[in-house]
């Protein structure tokens, strides 16, 4: 698409920038999206260009402005940028709806409630954007974004990176360097440098109004880089024989460490009231014009002091607020002051705000005028820290609570606020913060079960990012320290570190453990008696009692299922796929799946996605597999949350070898191993890199490279993992002359199928045999293997047994017995769209005297992930809207994938979508 000059307007040797900007512009009027992020120093003018980029264009321009004062106060910005479409909240789900408003502080929550889920927050402002760009196209300029509130910054970048096909654009910009940084990330960015030399020139001439030497010019130039608020700026500080060139200029010249110290001499030039009421408007968040008056009569200052700074221009009064020349006039009325002078105008906007009723921000100013602990004000902080989590600002929560945990007075109290900020942070997903507040909690917790409190999120830090070992280890010991006052909850940890323990295969570990478990009384109630049965499940598997943990584990899953109690089931598909029951885990995943979608719960997405992917993939479910996969690689992206993507992107990568899918850009593997490269990935990082290890041995064994796949099977470990590749291994280390290894996997398998009694268990373990013999007795286990995959939901599976019988057939020269397994086969391959399998077996079929047309690859084959997820919800019969909040998408993204999928597929309508089957 050709992009439009940009208007002549009086913006400086920007003609790049502007193009750029001119661009983003013209996709959004296009009908597409489209998002930048501006990164320059201050002064710089990126703000200059954002107001260039939507002058004159028919576009709805929407603003917020990041402001120090207020970072800490939950969704602030984003209260800023709907306010003109505040109409549209009403046409969302009621879900979305009421959670937005509470948010935005529109209706208040229940007393008590959990903390509101963020991500959902963050799906309403895209739906109330593509509500308003029905209207007309949608233009968010944000400017100082690095002083965006967090819970703001994290709304709006996950809206960036789920825009596709709404008219939405989103112009950030950031100011660098800042002592608060705006995170890099995927969006496209724009860097703004300094004007060149005949533009700086251009400046000086036309805003100083007098006649600069050429000399002096370029050595002002220079010196400032070509900033051009600076350029404005300096010229005051010379005298006019300075910048005519009649007297030396000063040696050095007297630039300002920053830009912000340009205003400060000119802040401190006004009258005593005037600065008192800068300071006020400076430290009122929200430049409100009636609380700064209010605030300045407080300190005894009448509402005329204003005038002086307005006819300086360092601020202007529109309205009822007090707007700031630039943002660095606002750092420099506050920073001029005093400490004092600043504390005494937060008490007087404490003030002010008690008086309208506003109990947040009183709280705020009165913890800035602290001076030191103060149990009154840590008090008011923490009630502030309940209401912020509950309408989903957890950084503003944190924030709080460490501010509160500063002001008191003692180590206990102290320790207690630390570890509510740190439980706050992890649940905000700043799991860097989260180990720092825990690194100055600890020392301070005196009480056992404070500190047990500590080393368990401790632990889930490890789990999540850092080392298992070391987070089983740091879980063992605090439940041992808490068993005497909390013997419920040294189980339900000492569960966790035996489940990790044995997917990690440490059996060291289980002495401990057992250790651990002495003078534990018996469970009393169902949770306690559930989390039993786990231990006991997980421990007999780590001590290789295979039968007794299948036992355990069982009665847990059913205990989970039969109270259908919701942080039982929670992780209940996961443990069904431990046990090998396909069917539970495929139902209570997809349950589990559905009860977030309902609820539009995307972190709970981020963990029950790749669950269904796993239970979907075992069913031969590929596409549908691929589909969960890719969405909560997407999730896991947008929420800011990379080592998410590592377990999705496994299964991608599984699905992309099975397929024979070619590397390209996209490409989940090498996506993956540069995660696993640049995050810690925790317990997630063994299964992650198994999977992709596992994946690549099956391109060598169908590729008839049966030593190179052995190398990599044989070195896996992770209990899983090695169980779903038991027939890999299995078939490559006999083909490369590794039969005592192949023989020790099968007994494994053997005893899993006879504790669990599976049907792909048995299966499996009699396609082992046959592997490992010849003649009639390969036949006969082959025979049993095919009649238990009679049961079994395993199509995969199913398909190498055909095609292993049907090889080991034509071996033995039974030509026409082989060709009806390895037809069967055909079609198992031709339907998942394991190409390479095909091949393999179409080669076979030639080599017993059959020919095999290659067949027309499934339509359905050509969907990405997110069209077959379309596709899937829109063929069960849900409109649009409720499709879009299935999937935290806009309804007209949820549109625009919906026409891609009836072309692909040939179709024109809905009713016609319903009859296809879509995995």
């Amino acid at each position: 698409m050709t992009t439009r000059d940009p208007p002549r307007i009086d913006v400086l040797g920007r003609t790049a920038e502007r193009r750029v900007l001119a661009g983003v512009i013209d996709t959004v009027r296009s009908g597409r999206s489209g998002v930048l992020v501006i990164r320059g120093q201050a002064g710089i003018g990126k703000t200059t260009l954002l107001d260039d980029a939507v002058r004159a264009v028919p576009v709805q321009v929407l603003r917020a402005r990041g402001v120090q004062a207020e970072s800490e106060l939950p969704f602030a910005a984003l209260h800023q940028l709907l306010q003109p479409i505040f109409r549209h909240i009403e046409t969302l789900p009621a879900h979305q709806r009421r959670t937005l408003r509470i948010a935005l502080g529109m209706e208040c929550g229940p007393d008590g409630a959990a903390p509101g889920d963020r991500f959902l927050v963050a799906v309403a402002v895209l739906g109330v954007l593509d509500a308003a760009a029905e209207e007309a196209p949608v233009v968010c300029l944000v400017d100082d974004a690095q002083w965006l509130d967090q819970a703001s910054a994290a709304a709006l970048l996950f809206v960036a990176r789920r825009l596709g096909a709404e008219p939405i654009g989103i112009l950030f910009a950031v100011r660098e360097p800042d002592l608060r940084e705006f995170p890099p990330t995927d969006l496209p960015e724009l860097r703004v440098e300094g004007l060149d030399a005949e533009a700086a020139d251009t400046l000086l001439a036309e805003h100083t109004g007098i006649a600069i030497d050429a000399r002096v010019r370029s050595t002002l130039v220079r010196w400032t880089g070509g900033n051009p608020l600076m350029l404005d700026q300096l010229p005051s500080l010379l005298s006019p024989d300075q910048l005519a060139g009649r007297s030396p200029l000063p040696t050095p010249l007297p630039l300002p460490r920053s830009v912000e110290r340009l205003f400060t001499g000119q802040v401190r030039a006004l009258p005593d009231g005037t600065r008192t009421l800068l300071l006020v408007a400076a430290a009122e968040d929200g430049g409100r014009l009636d609380r700064v008056l209010a605030a300045g009569r407080v300190l005894g200052v009448p509402d005329t002091a204003l005038e002086p700074a307005e006819r300086t221009g360092l601020v202007a009064v529109r309205a009822d607020e007090v707007v700031f020349a630039h943002p660095l006039v606002r750092s420099a009325a506050y920073h001029a002051a005093t400490s004092v002078e600043r504390r005494r105008a937060h008490l007087a906007l404490a003030r002010a705000a008690a008086d309208t009723g506003d109990v947040d921000h009183r709280a705020w100013h009165v913890a800035a005028a602290a001076q030191g602990p103060d149990e009154d004000v840590a008090a008011e902080l923490e009630s502030l820290a309940v209401r912020a989590g509950g309408r989903g600002g957890l950084e503003a929560a944190t924030a709080a609570l460490e501010r509160a945990a500063e002001l008191s007075p003692d180590g206990a109290a102290r320790s207690r606020r630390l570890l509510s900020a740190a439980r706050s942070a992890w649940l905000a997903g700043q799991l860097g913060h989260v180990a720092a507040l825990l690194q100055v909690a600890r020392p301070l917790a005196s009480q056992p079960l404070v500190l047990a409190d500590v080393d368990q999120l401790r632990g889930w830090l490890e789990f999540s990012v850092g080392d298992p070992g070391a987070a089983s280890r740091i879980l063992l010991d605090a439940a041992l320290e808490v068993t005497p006052s909390d013997p419920r909850r040294t189980r339900r940890m000492l569960a966790a570190v035996a489940e990790s323990a044995w997917l990690e295969s440490d059996r060291p570990l289980a002495v401990r453990i057992r250790e651990a478990m002495t003078g534990l009384p018996p469970p009393d109630d169902v949770p306690d008696r559930w989390a039993a049965d786990l231990l006991r499940g997980f421990l007999a598997f780590l001590e290789g009692d295979v039968a007794g943990a299948v036992r355990a584990l069982g009665v847990a899953l059913r205990t989970a299922q039969h109270t259908q109690e919701e942080h039982l089931l929670r992780d209940a598909a996961q443990h069904a796929l431990y046990l090998g029951d396909d069917d539970a885990a495929l139902r209570l995943s997809a349950g589990e799946v559905a009860r977030a979608r309902a609820l539009g719960a995307a972190a709970e997405l981020l963990f029950s996605l790749p669950r269904l992917a796993h239970a979907e993939l075992l069913h031969g479910n590929w596409t549908a597999a691929a589909a969960d996969a890719a969405e909560a690689v997407r999730l896991a992206e947008a929420t800011g949350q990379p080592g998410l993507a590592a377990l999705p992107l496994a299964w991608l990568s599984l699905v992309s070898s099975m397929r024979g899918a070619r590397s390209g850009a996209d490409d989940p593997a090498g996506r993956l191993e540069a995660l696993a490269r640049a995050h810690g990935l925790g317990v997630f990082r063994l299964p992650a890199l198994e999977i992709l290890r596992w994946g690549r041995a099956t391109e060598k064994l169908v590729a008839a490279r049966p030593g190179s796949a052995y190398v990599l099977l044989e070195g896996l470990r992770h209990p899983v993992v090695t169980t779903m590749a038991a027939v890999d291994l299995v078939e490559a280390a006999v083909q490369s002359g590794h039969r005592d290894v192949a023989q020790q996997r099968l007994a494994r398998m053997e005893t899993l199928a006879a504790a669990t009694g599976a049907p792909w268990a048995l299966a499996v373990a009699a396609h082992g045999r046959g592997v490992l013999s010849e003649g009639a007795v390969a036949q006969e286990h082959f025979e049993e293997a095919l009649h238990h995959h009679g049961t079994a939901g395993r199509l995969f599976a199913r398909g190498r047994t055909h095609l292993a019988y049907g090889e080991a057939l034509r071996r033995a020269r039974h030509r026409v017995a082989a060709r009806g397994h390895l037809a069967a086969a055909l079609d198992v391959f031709d339907a998942l769209g394991a190409s390479q399998w095909t091949e393999r077996t179409r080669l076979e079929l030639r080599a017993c005297g059959e020919s095999a047309g290659r067949r027309d690859p499934s339509a359905l084959l050509e969907l990405t992930p997110q069209e077959l997820q379309v596709a899937r919800f829109v063929a069960s019969g849900l409109p649009t809207r409720a499709v879009a909040a299935q999937l935290f998408l806009s309804p007209r993204t949820v549109d625009f994938h919906l026409r891609n999928v009836f072309t692909k597929l040939g179709i024109s309508s809905r009713a016609q979508l319903a009859a296809h089957h879509l995995g």
